[in-house]
């Protein structure tokens, strides 16, 4: 099924809140994988993989222990792609990247490129990242490849500077999500909505026990 780019934005958004992301961290998930699929990247289906291997972990596990470090680690094993990526925007916003950030243990690498290039442009300078899956420039212009996407586990590094050349990404505006992962996401966004009381249940337009004719 084809999907616009705004409706896999808010299937994402709902699901990683679904999964146990508190609203901010969620809304970030979303525009993480919508700037993916935009170019032709599997974020729908990595978050996918991502949210069914840590589904409701407590993110205090999996946060950067501490930031100021050159190299990333969490409490509780592999870091969160999302997490790793907030904070790094938050860095290039106030003081920009001091230097290179090693994660060794980076669950679904591929989400943290989009937080890469918003990076780059809030901090006004050059990135580049790579991992065992792919390789991303951020400068003028966007460049990289992923050779392999749905990697579930990776170390990446994130370093200043410029890269080598790399091939320029096409841009889409609709994004082909089979039906699995669609229904995955879809089950667990809607554990966002509120669960029927039976004030609603007889409130509801068509429903209840009175009989208006």
């Amino acid at each position: 099924m084809t999907w616009s780019l705004g409706e896999i934005e808010g299937l994402a958004r709902k699901a990683a809140r679904g999964a146990g992301f508190d609203w901010g961290m969620a809304e970030e998930a979303g525009k993480a994988v919508r700037w993916l699929a935009g170019l032709g990247l599997p974020g729908p289906e990595v978050l996918d993989a991502f949210l069914a291997a840590y589904d409701r972990t407590p993110h205090a596990q999996m946060r950067p222990m501490d930031v100021t470090a050159p190299t990333w680690t969490a409490a509780g094993g592999p870091l969160c792609p999302i997490s790793a990526g907030a904070a790094l925007c938050d860095i290039a916003q106030d003081a920009g990247l001091p230097g290179d950030i090693a994660i060794p243990e980076c669950a679904c690498p591929l989400l943290l490129i989009p937080f890469v290039a918003a990076a780059s442009e809030d901090g006004g300078h050059a990135l580049h990242v790579v991992w065992e899956g792919g390789e991303f420039a951020f400068a003028s212009d966007i460049r990289g490849h992923a050779t392999v996407p749905m990697a579930l586990m990776g170390r990446a590094v994130i370093r200043r500077g410029t890269a080598p050349d790399l091939p320029l990404p096409r841009c889409q505006l609709r994004y082909d999500l089979d039906s699995a992962p669609a229904a995955r996401l879809t089950d667990l966004a809607r554990r966002t909505y509120a669960p029927d009381t039976e004030a609603s249940r007889t409130s509801g337009a068509g429903s209840g026990l009175s009989d208006n004719d």
